[in-house]
């Protein structure tokens, strides 16, 4: 038996993070013996006994004389499986106890050791009872408890034949006497969110507002947010389990610290050596200060990737994305402060040159991206400005159309206008400097 090298130990969960508890054992139901009928194991079957908490537990003998040094080759073992999800984190509570001959003298090399790990056992018919494993317990003394303490992320099975779960051994080593048993109970395992994290703000230039010194949520008002993302429908492409997030009307209507919710806007990790592969992607919802909070109203947004090293990016349907200045650690819940913080005006923080836009002291994304090529134009062919005149008709350029979630909203107000005050069009001359209408500026990405 050799440690599982590729395990990655991600540290302990701090703070008020989801833990769920996916399995318990007592040994026993309302003091009756009893036993989960999946557990399996080699050698003489397991025998109740009075347990170290509660009325009952499980007593597995020990070989004698079992060669420790070919830890490959585990002769007595009790392993429970369990649904495995590379996403999440693990976390074991066992109590165990060792009855050996010489309990209570000094401790000497022939002590038996008892074994509690979550990893991995080769169940496969004639295969060798080798395991890999995250954490090890080792105990020769009285009952005791052991708590995992951090939770663990694990890689997935080493092959055909193998299965994850609760795995409870025993060990001898040469010359050890027999009998001899491990003593177990009270078995909990807990899991808690292992996936990339995106906790962060970012604002969203058409919707700020320079009296109020936030976000306008027009949109939320008039009811025109959509339950489901934007974004798929958009033909922007999803990776890592993105796409098709739906929200509920309470969440949008919540009143969160930050604000109201203002509109969708999208997260993506991109790959850390090459970030033209996007490799998970999640729609979130924004609050009028700029914080980012997931579909469901949480702060903590969830990718369906590991934690790792990647650029982060942040981007709108009518906006110009933006990404941090560099690859980055993102990390899992209760894996440190990292706060990705896309409303900063220093120029060093982000990807590019200019890639926000300032405006009393906060930095927000660009908007009037109307036709979605990354890049803002006021004139010539593909510019911004045209589908605004055609979404109110094309030809009366005083029309209006009132009440619509569109990408021609530039200022997000729920109305698609092209002349007057608080038109459309007016931002995106603003944006490529206000002065000579062929400029343009490109969105800047890696």
């Amino acid at each position: 038996m050799k440690p599982f090298t590729s395990i990655a130990a991600l540290g302990m969960i701090t703070g008020a993070h989801a833990q769920t508890t996916v399995f318990t054992e007592e040994f026993e139901t309302g003091g009756v013996q009893s036993m989960s009928s999946q557990w399996v194991w080699n050698g003489n079957a397991p025998t109740y006994m009075a347990g170290c908490i509660g009325n009952w537990g499980v007593r597995k003998e020990t070989p004698a004389g079992n060669d420790i040094n070919d830890l490959s080759h585990v002769e007595r073992w009790l392993f429970h499986p369990l649904a495995y999800d590379p996403l999440l984190r693990y976390k074991l509570n066992v109590d165990i106890a060792v009855q050996d001959p010489d309990m209570g003298g000094p401790e000497t090399f022939d002590e038996p050791f008892a074994y509690a790990n979550l990893g991995w056992l080769n169940l496969a018919p004639g295969a060798t009872n080798g395991m890999y494993y995250g954490d090890i317990y080792s105990s020769n003394g009285p009952c005791g408890s052991f708590d995992q303490g951090s939770y663990y992320a694990y890689e997935g099975s080493p092959g055909a034949g193998w299965q994850f779960g609760v795995i409870l051994a025993s060990i001898s080593p040469p010359g050890t006497p027999s009998p001899m048993w491990v003593e177990f109970d009270h078995v909990v395992v807990k899991t808690a969110p292992g996936a990339a994290q995106f906790v962060g703000t970012m604002l969203l230039g058409g919707a700020y507002n320079s009296t109020t010194h936030a976000m306008n949520d027009v949109l939320r008002q008039q009811g025109l947010i959509p339950l489901t993302e934007p974004y798929t429908a958009l033909g922007w492409p999803q990776a890592g389990g993105g796409g098709g997030e739906t929200t509920t009307t309470a969440v949008l209507n919540a009143t969160y610290p930050g604000g109201h919710v203002v509109d969708w806007v999208r997260l993506e990790l991109r790959k850390w050596d090459d970030p033209t592969i996007l490799q998970a992607s999640r729609q979130a919802l924004v609050v009028q200060n700029g914080t980012v909070i997931s579909a469901q109203g949480s702060q903590s947004v969830l990718f369906g990737v590991l934690p790792g090293v990647y650029w982060v990016v942040v981007r709108h349907r009518n906006h110009l994305g933006a990404a941090l200045f560099s690859h980055i650690q993102v990390v899992y819940p209760g894996g440190g402060i990292w706060t990705y913080n896309f409303t900063g005006t220093s120029g060093s923080s982000y990807y590019g040159t200019n890639a926000l836009k300032v405006a009393d002291g906060k930095g927000m994304l660009w908007e009037g991206d109307t036709n979605g090529d990354h890049t803002l134009k006021y004139t010539g062919v593909n510019n911004d400005r045209d589908p605004i005149l055609s979404a109110i008709g094309g030809v009366v350029p005083t029309n209006t159309v009132n009440y619509v979630y569109s990408r021609n909203d530039v200022n997000i107000d729920g109305t698609v206008k092209y002349t007057g005050v608080n038109n459309d069009r007016d931002p995106i001359l603003s944006n490529i400097g206000g002065v000579v209408p062929n400029n343009t500026r490109a969105e800047q990405l890696p």
